[in-house]
Order: C-alpha cells, then sequence, then structure tokens
C-alpha cells in the first residue's frame, strides 16, 4: 500500500524529487558526479547531509564507496571486505534496514575509532539495497530524509522507489567499468605476449653478436634493429591488406602520411 504522499502529486516534495533524479543525465556525468547530483537534487527537497553509494565487487567480495555526499572523500572510509555487518545483511535479505550504530559496520570503524571522525555520519544511517533481475549489488546510506523520527518506514518507502530508479543506470555504469577493466587486461597480456616474443627473438641475435667487433666497427646496433622491425612490421602489414595503405595505415596505428614516409625512408618495394 503506497504511502499518503503520492495523493497530491502538484504539491508533492517525494514525486518532484522522484522526477527531477529521473531527468538527470547519465551518459554526460561519470559516477561518482552523477550520484552527488542526484544527492544534490534531493537535498533541495529533504535535509540530506550525508550519503554514501556504496558497491560490491562479487570477485574480490569487497565492498567499495563510488560516491559520496556530503562528505570529503579524504576523510570518509574508501571500503571494505564483505564481512557481516547491516550492509552485508542488507544485500543478503535483499531488505532496507536503519544502521543504528556505526560500530556495527565493519565500513564506518575508523569513524567510530576516532581515527577519521566527522560529526556529518550520524546513525541512524539508512541502508537500503540497490537491484536489478541478477539480485542486488549494492547500497545507498542516506541519514533520514525526514529528520530524526521513531518510525522510519516512509523514509524506507520513499528510498525503496529511489532504489528503483537508480538502479538500472548505476549498474550500467558499474558493467561498463568491468567490460573496460577486461579490455585492459586482454590488452595488456597481448603486449605482454609481444615483448616477450621480442625479447626471445632479439636475445638470440644477440647473442650471436661478438661486442668486441660491434664497438671498433662502430655500428648504430639500435637504429639498425629498429629500422629492421619497422621494415618487416610494415611490409607484413601491408601484405596483409593487399598494399592498400590507408587499411595498413590504421592497422598499424599510425596515419597515412607517417606511413607513406617510413615505406620511403625504410625503401620499401610496393608491387
Amino acid at each position: 500500500m503506497l504511502s499518503s504522499f503520492f495523493v497530491n502529486p502538484r504539491s508533492n516534495p517525494e514525486l518532484r524529487s522522484l522526477f527531477e533524479v529521473a531527468a538527470i543525465p547519465q551518459d554526460e556525468l561519470s559516477l561518482p558526479d552523477y550520484f552527488g547530483k542526484v544527492m544534490t537534487t534531493l537535498s533541495s527537497h529533504f535535509p540530506i547531509g550525508y550519503s554514501a553509494l556504496i558497491l560490491r565487487d562479487p570477485l574480490k567480495e569487497y565492498l567499495r564507496v563510488e560516491g559520496l555526499y556530503g562528505v570529503d572523500r579524504e576523510i570518509h572510509p574508501v571500503g571494505c571486505p564483505c564481512r557481516k555487518g547491516p550492509i552485508g545483511q542488507v544485500l543478503e535479505s535483499r531488505q532496507p534496514m536503519a544502521i543504528q550504530n556505526l560500530s556495527e559496520e565493519p565500513l564506518y570503524d575508523e569513524i567510530t575509532k576516532g581515527r577519521r571522525r566527522t560529526d556529518k555520519i550520524q546513525p541512524p544511517l539508512l541502508c537500503v539495497p540497490l537491484m536489478t533481475d541478477d539480485g542486488p549489488f549494492g547500497v545507498i546510506n542516506v541519514n533520514s530524509i525526514y529528520g530524526p523520527r521513531a518510525e522510519l518506514t516512509q523514509d524506507f518507502e520513499f528510498l525503496s522507489i529511489l532504489s528503483a530508479i537508480l538502479s538500472p543506470p548505476i549498474r550500467g555504469y558499474q558493467m561498463r567499468k568491468q567490460e573496460s577493466s577486461t579490455k585492459g587486461g586482454k590488452a595488456k597480456a597481448k603486449s605482454t605476449q609481444l615483448e616477450d616474443l621480442l625479447k626471445e627473438r632479439l636475445v638470440e641475435f644477440l647473442n650471436k653478436i661478438d661486442p668486441y667487433v660491434e664497438t671498433r666497427a662502430r655500428m648504430t646496433l639500435l637504429d639498425d634493429v629498429v629500422a629492421t622491425v619497422e621494415k618487416i612490421l610494415i611490409r607484413s602489414a601491408l601484405e596483409k591488406v593487399n598494399y592498400v595503405q590507408v587499411a595498413a595505415a590504421q592497422l598499424l596505428g599510425i596515419n597515412r602520411n607517417t606511413l607513406r614516409k617510413k615505406i620511403k625512408d625504410l625503401k620499401i618495394k610496393l608491387p
């Protein structure tokens, strides 16, 4: 059953704030900026002094703070293992709950012990899960939007609707970040394989060279090796794309003018 604050939409701050949040552009902002914009919008309607966006890394079983409102990042904990605290209980039960005692939550351990004390983070904190069809992937911690009160039913009702609005875009940010990390890892692995291959071949080459003869002849070994590698690589790229220079330049990651100059300087014969 919906709360009475949905009866009069024209004079209703809840509906107005949710509409404004839904209208925030997502592609133009980073995740921390997007979350900050969401909370700034809500704070124009409600007395929000603190909020944190906390996402779970399923591979590392680690909670990381990805967005903050009302507190400087320098004095706020950055994350903690997914231990059995209120946040872990919310993720497991998929139900919101209030953090009545900060010492019960491992994320705020440094704050309760005074190492990073701040008066802006005060209990009770309302912890609401972020969920998609795959299950919960994070939470939002925020102070009571209606101020101190014994019953938090109305707070949780509103925040659950807010969570339903925010979960898809926040999960989208998280997925794009994971995809980017995966691509970066593959690129790094490819680069490492290339480095290992070249190292093996160059070591074989250097082992066949007499350092004394090389020094006496004043040969430019480094320049010769670089030029030879460039020549082989460019010729192979040209052969691969049937000598279409535009395609070869794109494959090598250089512009066409640079490719033409190297073809000329390295005296690479074209069919």
